[in-house]
């Protein structure tokens, strides 16, 4: 079986990024602000240093890591459907974009602050959207606690979704609601355990640094059995150097130390390995999605997951994300650049629905990136290389200059085999084509999604599940 791919990295490559990230995990080191998660890699063998808060990680830890990681992981949903096993062959499970501050109002257009309302609108269309696999929390509830608000957001999301979420904690505290509340959905800590409904991003502060409240967190969702997705966020000449060969190997090593300090929490621990690397825009110091280099760096990480034999979520797909309104809103290169993250190794992937550089969302862009990304997909499809498909015995009976339209093999396979999109969709996709007026497309985006938030229901956990989770919500949480 064959699929398209794009890899960088040759296999000396990939050992020479591994002998350079072990070289800087002993020095210079991580950093880890939190006694909690020293201890534990000192249990391990790592070098630490309480009064400067520093970690050296031997490759003999690194090894042992490595051996304990599992080789797949399941990101579990409501709707068992719906659940992620990687790693996976084809294209990406696709998520949402995450925690955007502001959103398009759907009736007037303007931009405005989000509220949980807004988050729970959008978990309702993100449920009735097939292209999406997963969701992110896509935008903040700026009406919940400011210091706890991902609590709230990920109960939010769990009760309005059937889908598998993902979303982030900052504190171990944080963390223990956040599984409290996913095991009352569950029905017991054990079930989530089995069934983990919800992951976590938990972002080291590149480079090489490990916050004391997201680390801590970290170690309470590894003896939970809930998936850590540990994604390094470096950005060519600004947090990491400007050669893509030492970003990679920062990339690499901030990765290898968070699976270090979960595995020697708990052996076995679900992980997940990460990237959202990209280039600063030199001229402004914001991130830049839809870089060139974002792409080149999510193939290399992909490959260095595929090299440890752990899952990954690398790169994304948004057509809005270089605008703050509706639509499609990057140049030619930067959709080629969208399209092709999507052919690394990864298997899980985000950015649906997000615009100006992830700060803010839309409804509508939903809709529009995630028809978008059901065309776009087809490129990463399964072909299958095997005698059951060369056809040899078909190629003969219809010989040199026939055809093979009117062949009964041909019309019972046209569409399992071709992408072959029904005319409504075909009509759809053609709105999209470059040079079309696109406020045609977000007109059309705005009316589903306003039809589908009227009428689609997401299947709701029983009453005295969601009383509990509201009761969970009321506690303060201890810091």
């Amino acid at each position: 079986m064959a699929e398209a791919q794009i890899s960088i990295l040759s296999r000396k490559d990939i050992e020479s990024v591994h002998e350079r990230t072990l070289e800087i995990l002993m020095d210079p080191g991580v950093a880890v602000l939190s006694a909690r998660a020293l201890a534990v890699l000192e249990s391990g063998g790592a070098e630490t240093d309480g009064k400067a808060m520093r970690a050296r990680i031997p490759e003999s830890l690194v090894n042992e890591t490595m051996k304990k990681l599992p080789k797949t992981v399941t990101l579990a949903a409501r709707d068992s459907k719906r659940d992620m096993v990687a790693p996976r062959r084809g294209p990406p499970f696709m998520a949402t974009n995450g925690t955007a501050v502001y959103m398009t109002d759907l009736e007037t257009g303007e931009k405005r602050r989000t509220m949980s309302k807004d988050l729970k609108d959008f978990m309702v269309l993100c449920d009735a959207m097939d292209p999406l696999d997963y969701v992110w929390p896509i935008v903040t509830a700026h009406d919940a606690p400011e210091r706890t608000h991902a609590v709230d957001e990920l109960a939010i999301s769990l009760l309005n979704t059937t889908k598998h979420v993902q979303g982030e904690a900052m504190s171990a505290a944080e963390a223990r609601t956040q599984i409290e509340i996913a095991s009352t959905i569950a029905g017991s800590a054990e079930e989530l355990a089995k069934r983990p409904l919800f992951s976590v991003i938990q972002c080291p502060i590149c480079p090489l640094e490990f916050e004391r409240g997201s680390v801590e967190a970290t170690m309470e969702f590894a003896k939970a059995g809930i998936p850590v997705v540990s994604m390094s966020m470096a950005l060519c000449g600004l947090t990491s150097p400007v050669t893509l060969a030492s970003t990679i190997a920062i990339i690499n090593a901030e990765n290898i130390a968070s699976f270090a300090i979960s595995q020697a929490t708990k052996a076995g621990a679900p992980v997940i390995y990460s990237s959202e690397s990209t280039a600063p825009n030199m001229m402004t110091g914001e991130i830049h999605y839809g870089a060139p280099e974002e792409v080149l760096l999510a193939s290399a990480s992909a490959q260095m997951a595929h090299h440890y034999r752990v899952p990954s979520m690398v790169g994304g797909f948004c057509l809005g994300i270089a605008g703050d309104t509706p639509g499609i809103n990057i140049d030619p290169a930067e959709l080629m650049f969208d399209a092709m993250t999507s052919m690394t190794m990864t298997d899980f992937a985000s950015g649906i629905g997000g615009l100006d550089q992830a700060k803010g969302a839309s409804l509508e862009q939903v809709i529009i990136d995630s028809e978008v990304w059901e065309m776009v997909r087809e490129m990463r499809k399964e072909v299958w290389i095997d005698d059951a498909h060369f056809l040899i015995d078909l190629i003969r009976s219809v010989g040199p200059g026939g055809s093979f339209l009117k062949e009964p093999h041909t019309a019972k396979n046209l569409r399992k085999e071709l992408f072959m999109p029904t005319k409504e969709k075909a009509d759809v996709y053609a709105k999209y084509r470059l040079g079309t007026d696109w406020r045609d497309a977000v007109k059309r985006a705005r009316e589903k999604a306003k039809a589908i938030l009227s009428s689609h229901v997401p299947d709701q956990a029983d009453a005295d599940v969601i009383s509990q989770v509201h009761r969970i919500l009321q506690r303060p949480i201890a810091r």
